[in-house]
């Protein structure tokens, strides 16, 4: 396998566990320069990404060329040498062309759209119409690896399109947090910061929980939203769950938030699964049989990431082997990789709760606030959070149409509670235990 389709595939991989942000931010323009069985050598664009994939995707990077290439190797990093380039002045004419951060392939035109989508996209093409007119800010939030980032970028190379002097800014939370740091420690001037970040016309966060707890880039951001917001300017902002989830994030950031339009994504159903592969392999110039599709589509749910990297990975074995994908092979290979979990009901996480509390579903739904109640409430409520991955708004519509505020305070005093009493770890984990036996 060649260096640049094993490097390429190893990206494939790691996006199933890591954020597409992480991979824009820090995986975009590596390379692997040499593989030579037992070593890898990656070249770097700049300092930065190499001390970020060494220090912190160095074993993550090992471990997927490992199991791509079927050897054991070391890695290590480079930084690529660039030759200052003599530049001619050629007056105020000439102006550097704009730095975006879009990925011009994230497009809606690539989008797989379905029911669980559905108006995440229909938000998004109203704003690209009306951009800082309508659903300003956007606030859109999923699981881990569902296509936010994704729409995002179309959204941003959308109104590129139709509107080309449009000046668009992409950035991953964490960056805007280690550029404003970076003024700081070098003492740069705070305006150089500030104009690069608040002269735009669409400004597209991903990740935006990354600022949770970091109180002086919260108040960086707070006043470049304002300036954004009040000149009439587009915010997009991406996160892995709702803003009034977000802990340690500032009340006024969850205000501002809040006070546009929010929408989440869901996981894909069967159908969208099936097409969501079907077009990523005739992307890569692979056709699949359909049982072949399905056995997958039906075998690995959740994340559109780990969709993709199973079939990044699957195909490469089968070109590598030089055989055509079957279902028993995929039956193989994915039984070597970890599943992700099942669905636990409501219904059985409520059932095991009141029957160790001995209390029935009926008092857990009514608006008693007996402590004999109330505690056993909130352990349902942490489960259902934890192992069903419902909204806090979800989970206040089970438990007798609570308030997702008082919802949130119950799972923030439980995860309080657990950091103190080994004897409530201990009671959550045997419950744990009992509500995913019944789900088997």
């Amino acid at each position: 396998m060649q260096e640049k389709e094993l490097w390429k595939n190893t990206i494939s991989c790691l996006e199933t566990e890591l954020s597409k942000a992480t991979i824009s931010a820090f995986f975009a323009g590596t390379e692997l320069v040499s593989f030579k069985g037992d070593h890898a050598k990656i070249r770097c664009p700049n300092h930065l990404s190499a001390n970020y994939l060494k220090t912190r995707y160095a074993d993550s990077i090992i471990n997927t060329i490992n199991t791509l290439s079927g050897n054991s190797c070391s890695v290590s990093f480079e930084v690529k040498k660039i030759t200052p380039k003599k530049v001619q002045d050629l007056g105020p004419i000439f102006k550097i062309k704009e730095q975006s951060g879009l990925v011009t392939t994230y497009t809606f035109e690539s989008f797989v759209v379905g029911l669980s989508n559905q108006l995440a996209v229909s938000v998004a093409q109203a704003v690209v119409e009306q951009p800082g007119n309508l659903h300003n800010p956007l606030f859109l939030y999923s699981g881990v690896g569902l296509g936010k980032t994704h729409l995002m970028h179309a959204i941003g190379n959308a109104i590129k399109q139709q509107k080309p002097n449009t000046r668009v800014m992409y950035s991953p939370a964490e960056q805007f947090t280690n550029e404003f740091i970076k003024s700081i420690q070098i003492r740069r001037p705070a305006s150089s910061f500030r104009k690069r970040f608040r002269s735009v016309d669409v400004l597209l966060i991903d990740d935006i929980q990354f600022l949770a707890g970091r109180e002086a880039t919260q108040e960086e951001f707070f006043n470049t939203f304002n300036k954004l917001y009040l000149s009439g300017k587009q915010v997009i902002l991406t996160s892995d769950r709702h803003p009034s989830e977000i802990q340690r994030l500032e009340r006024r950031l969850v205000s501002r938030f809040s006070g546009g339009m929010i929408t989440d994504i869901q996981e894909p159903d069967l159908d969208m699964r099936i097409e969501i592969l079907r077009r990523k392999a005739a992307e890569k110039g692979a056709t699949l049989q359909e049982e072949v599709l399905l056995a997958l589509a039906e075998q690995i749910s959740g994340s559109i990431r780990q969709l993709e990297g199973i079939l990044n990975q699957i195909l490469t074995i089968t070109s590598a082997q030089n055989v055509t994908p079957t279902t028993e092979l995929v039956s193989g290979i994915l039984q070597n990789i970890p599943q992700s979990k099942k669905f636990v009901s409501p219904e059985n996480i409520i059932s095991t709760v009141c029957e160790h509390f001995s209390t029935e579903p009926e008092a857990i739904r009514s608006k008693k606030r007996s402590r004999d109640i109330v505690f056993p409430r909130q352990i349902i409520a942490y489960f259902l959070r934890d192992l069903s991955q419902l909204s806090l708004q979800n989970i206040g519509e089970i438990l007798g149409g609570r308030d997702h505020t008082t919802i949130l305070h119950g799972l923030e005093k439980i995860e309080n509670d657990l950091t103190e009493s080994s004897f409530l770890k201990n009671q959550l984990e045997a419950l744990r235990v009992e509500i995913l036996g019944k789900s088997s």
